[in-house]
């Protein structure tokens, strides 16, 4: 019995702290305009030193919240307001599967050096690449020279596991595929560095990770290709992009949309169409007019 009560009591005081936690929260002073952390009761836990604090709407266990020092430089804090990652970086991402992209300005405005940390801290990738993309799913990164058009892959660590041999910087890796340009012509390889599609196209953009299928352009006209690099839509298009939902395609001069079946969603009516979802598209009818949403079933503009 005193054992059931102890556990009960360990329980009830751990989620009286837990909920202590989620209630601290970022404050501006006034008077300095900076930020800091108070508790429940308006206590400072930390005091204002921080110009930017992204909460999220309040601190929850377990989290990392990036915050900017006065001398604008980026770090990280927990929960509690302790600083995990020191503000020294001059531009950060959000932390995914771990690990966060981190920036230092080499030159120029737009001139950085890139490079990977751990949610402790620990610089994995040392801040050394012109631009670093990564990979959260697989677990990879595309790294190269911001400049320069030959990129390759390394692994979490920072290990090359594809050889800086490649063109494109657009083109995204895909449940482990990656597009690629060589010697003028386009092909998809695996993490391996195999070859799985063929360099025979002109161009394959990036693959769909729900539909997937790539756009690709082959004798001087659009279709779409599989992950084995089979014709799935006929090349008979001026210009194609893809997408989750359906896909864009262009005819002659105008715009529709169409399924993964090649039928026609919406008609070739249209001088630009963005950003499709699930249910509508913003399109633009004519040139010079603007930007409309447009239901996909009933194909009339949606009411504001």
């Amino acid at each position: 019995m005193k054992i059931k009560v102890s556990i009960l009591l360990f329980i009830f005081t751990l989620s009286i702290h837990i909920y202590s936690i989620a209630q601290n929260a970022a404050q501006k002073d006034e008077q300095s305009g900076l930020y800091g952390i108070v508790d429940a009761d308006g206590n400072y836990i930390v005091k204002p030193k921080y110009r930017e604090v992204d909460f999220n709407f309040g601190f929850k266990p377990g989290g990392l919240y990036y915050v900017v020092d006065k001398n604008d430089k980026y770090g990280f804090i927990n929960d509690e307001g302790k600083e995990i990652v020191q503000c020294k970086y001059d531009k950060i991402s959000s932390f995914e599967n771990g690990y966060a992209i981190v920036k230092i300005r080499a030159g120029g405005e737009y001139d950085f050096k890139h490079g990977l940390i751990d949610t402790t801290g620990k610089e994995v990738i040392a801040l050394k690449y012109g631009r670093l993309e990564y990979y959260p799913n697989d677990m990879v990164l595309v790294a190269g020279e911001e400049s320069a058009s030959k990129v390759g892959v390394l692994d979490i660590n920072g290990k090359v596991i594809i050889p800086f041999m490649y063109d494109f910087w657009s083109k995204k890796i895909s449940k482990g595929l990656w597009p690629v340009g060589r010697h003028d012509t386009c092909g998809v390889v695996n993490m391996k560095n195999e070859t799985i599609v063929p360099f025979t196209f002109y161009m394959i953009e990036s693959y769909s990770d729900k539909l997937n299928v790539a756009p690709a352009k082959k004798d001087g006209k659009w279709g779409y290709i599989d992950r084995i690099g089979k014709v799935v839509i006929p090349f008979m298009y001026t210009d194609a992009w893809g997408g989750d939902n359906y896909l864009t395609v262009k005819k002659d001069k105008l715009w529709g949309v169409i399924d993964i079946n090649n039928n026609v969603i919406v008609p070739f009516e249209y001088y630009a169409i963005d950003n499709v979802m699930e249910k509508t598209a913003w399109v633009v009818k004519n040139d010079g007019e603007d930007h409309f949403e447009l239901d996909l079933k009933t194909l009339k503009r949606v009411a504001k």
